[in-house]
């Protein structure tokens, strides 16, 4: 997934409703038919919204895989308004929406981009897939640990 190509991202998040949620990233490069999906359920108590848990699951995997022009797609109107500028980051959400800002820096050009929930099916069908077959919780890496 490394190279001079554009790495297109599609996140999502999904939540049971017993509480139990999960979020998905769905990674394609350019000239790749095959999709690579990363999944990861998340703690009934993390408090940061899950779509920016997406967000930073498709950076740092990014990132991991030495990409350098990326362009993430998120469902979730309001955090691809708080990324782009339109709006404040919501007061809940300044550690994660800074933790975004600075992962979109590392590559040599990446931008966020609002996509419709019902062109977002394959990230929002992995993300329930985890939710309803119980994967096992990986956490994502904190900020302080360097991407390999």
């Amino acid at each position: 997934m490394s190279g001079t190509g554009t790495l297109l991202v599609s996140t999502a998040a999904y939540a049971a409703p017993d509480g139990r949620t999960a979020v998905a990233a769905v990674f394609r490069s350019d000239g790749d038919d095959r999709p690579r999906i990363v999944v990861r359920r998340l703690r009934r108590t993390d408090t940061v919204p899950s779509a920016y848990r997406a967000l930073l699951l498709a950076l740092w995997d990014a990132r991991r895989w030495g990409a350098r022009r990326l362009v993430v797609a998120t469902d979730d109107v309001e955090v691809a308004a708080q990324l782009d500028g339109a709006a404040p980051p919501a007061v809940g959400a300044v550690g994660p929406y800074l933790q975004v800002r600075a992962l979109l820096h590392a590559f040599g050009s990446a931008e966020v981009r609002h996509i419709d929930r019902e062109h977002n099916f394959e990230a929002i069908a992995a993300a329930a897939a985890a939710v309803e077959h119980r994967q096992p919780v990986c956490l994502d890496l904190p900020l302080w640990r360097a991407a390999s």
